[in-house]
């Protein structure tokens, strides 16, 4: 599943691509990634996209002179988007790629095309139909907000807030930090890494950190989620960002998929296990 780094990644060369284009029609291949709305292509027909915005893993396309209305998309497990321009250049991304997945469209795994006349058309590709694209009103774009937490990312991270939070979860701190209503965006990748460079073991009970250990934890998941956006995300799915750039933060994984080889930080072997139903990567030696 793409994670927030490598969706953040989407979102900014969409906006590159799609800002001031005008949706001429909607081509729906499989009526289950809009969840059978009859309305769908009449909604959206005639927009112009203003911009994209982005919440947790979710894509807000917002419209121009049209405050209450707005689609969202979200890849969930093998979702892509990939925009097709008027000379057949192909840019796209999503969950991992292979090499049928950039050519020949519409293909076997398109469930739904957006069209911009002679601009081009987008793509949206889900093999496995978990994906949707769904257009919401104001009120229930709030709604859908509210279900998620804040996210590290940001400069304003409230780090007391968050640290004040952890002290009422008595699960282990890698099932608090998948939690996206508790804190929004953190994947299976970036907890393990962001728990490494905290030094803190992934079945710690969350209520049993101190104080600088939260503040820590809150700070490091922000900078090695920051750290991936900037050079495009991981590349062990074979992540491609939409201008067809091969994100290369793989190389900077720590513990992710080191399993069995020496930790960098003090040379203890890093194991894997199953920790909040995901598998889990760290090292016993120096994560405490």
């Amino acid at each position: 599943m793409p994670e927030l780094p490598e969706v953040e990644t989407v979102r900014l060369q969409l906006l590159h691509k799609l800002r001031g284009k005008t949706i001429t029609g909607v081509t729906i291949y499989h009526p289950k990634t809009t969840a059978g709305d009859a309305k769908f292509t009449k909604k959206v027909t005639g927009q112009t996209i203003d911009h994209i915005d982005r919440i947790g893993k979710l894509l807000i396309f917002c419209f121009a002179d049209q405050p209450n209305v707005f689609m969202l998309g979200h890849l969930k497990m093998t979702g892509q988007f990939f925009f097709v321009d008027t000379k057949g250049a192909i840019i796209g991304g999503g969950h991992s790629m292979t090499e049928g997945d950039g050519s020949g469209f519409p293909h076997k795994h398109s469930r739904l095309a957006v069209h911009f006349g002679n601009a081009g058309t987008l793509y949206f590709n889900d093999m496995r139909l978990f994906g949707y694209l769904k257009i919401v009103d104001n009120i229930e774009l709030n709604h859908v907000k509210s279900k998620y937490g804040p996210e590290p990312i940001h400069a304003d991270f409230d780090i007391p807030k968050f640290t004040d939070a952890l002290k009422k979860r008595k699960t282990a701190i890698k099932a608090v930090l998948l939690n996206q209503s508790f804190i929004a965006g953190l994947g299976n990748i970036y907890v393990d890494e962001a728990l490494w460079r905290a030094k803190i073991a992934p079945t710690r009970r969350a209520d049993k950190l101190t104080d600088k250990e939260a503040k820590l934890l809150a700070k490091v998941a922000g900078d090695v989620m920051n750290e991936s956006i900037k050079v495009g995300g991981t590349t062990f799915q074979h992540f491609v960002d939409s201008d067809g750039n091969v994100g290369n933060f793989t190389q900077y994984l720590k513990v992710f998929g080191k399993q069995g080889t020496p930790c960098p930080r003090c040379k203890t072997t890093i194991i894997k296990i199953r920790c909040a139903g995901r598998g889990t990567h760290y090292c016993p030696g120096c994560q405490k």
